[in-house]
């Protein structure tokens, strides 16, 4: 596995480049743009988006997280999470693992949101956890691909 600071040293230099463009405001018309890690990214600076929306498993409800990754070579290996709903978050590593997508951030990858094939999203907390010690998702979820 990579090393987190040379994957986020590369985001930061990816941001500070787009970060010169003009960039549209967080509106619904026009290309998509986030804030990630307080940086505004549009779809055209990521090279578009793929995005799973995910809702409570059991009752639906609003969108509660929303994970994705970016289109472009460039900034392979890199994703997002976006909370409660919003178009704000922070970057991540992603990785697909066969079927599965995997998303890590925090301190040394301490969480972890992963996408089974049936759909399900599973969000891990491993700060509170021992190192090297298995644990269980926090929350389940429910995720739909964005089209």
């Amino acid at each position: 596995m990579r090393t987190i600071g040379i994957d986020l040293l590369s985001f930061v230099i990816l941001i500070a480049m787009g970060s010169c463009a003009s960039v549209p405001s967080l509106t619904s018309s026009g290309p998509r743009t986030i804030v990630v890690n307080g940086d505004e990214v549009t779809e055209i600076d990521g090279g578009g988006f793929t995005t799973w929306y995910c809702k409570d498993y059991i009752n639906g409800g609003p969108t509660l997280v929303e994970v994705g990754f970016f289109g472009t070579s460039i900034m392979e290996g890199f994703g997002f999470v976006l909370y409660d709903g919003g178009y704000n978050g922070e970057s991540t590593l992603y990785h697909r693992t066969g079927l599965e997508h995997r998303w890590d951030w925090g301190k040394e990858g301490e969480f972890s949101f992963v996408i089974k094939t049936d759909g399900t999203g599973a969000y891990y907390d491993f700060s509170t956890v021992p190192s090297g010690e298995p644990t269980k998702p926090s929350e389940i979820y429910k995720c739909y691909k964005r089209k």
